[in-house]
């Protein structure tokens, strides 16, 4: 009878094993992508008239950034300045928002963690 009960306990724990294991490899999978999104992430923005277009990565460093050259020619350097560093910050605040929605996603059910 002994016997028995240490069989069913042993196939028990080996279940549940296999269960946490499972879980664990999702949980790994999850991250690899997540990892994977935020070495490739590039968000852009642009200013209200098109003038000037920024490209941060995850990082927030700027990556790309396009002018238009009527805007170069007819806006002092202040101007042009301040609409530039305005289109940095506002690319630079979508990317906090789009790795809040990529770690939202990655985030496991409530009922798993």
């Amino acid at each position: 009878m002994t016997e028995t009960a240490d069989r069913a306990a042993n196939q028990a724990l080996r279940h549940d094993l296999e269960d946490v294991y499972g879980r664990y490899e999702e949980l790994r999978s999850g991250v690899d992508e997540l990892q994977r999104s935020l070495a490739t992430m590039q968000v852009s923005a642009e200013s209200l008239d098109g003038a000037v277009h920024a490209t941060v990565d995850a990082d927030g460093h700027l990556v790309d950034l396009r002018l238009d050259q009527q805007a170069c020619r007819e806006w002092d350097a202040q101007t042009l300045a301040r609409t530039i560093v305005e289109t940095v910050q506002h690319a630079s605040a979508g990317k906090h928002r789009q790795i809040e929605q990529l770690v939202t996603n990655h985030r496991p059910p409530e009922d798993d963690a």
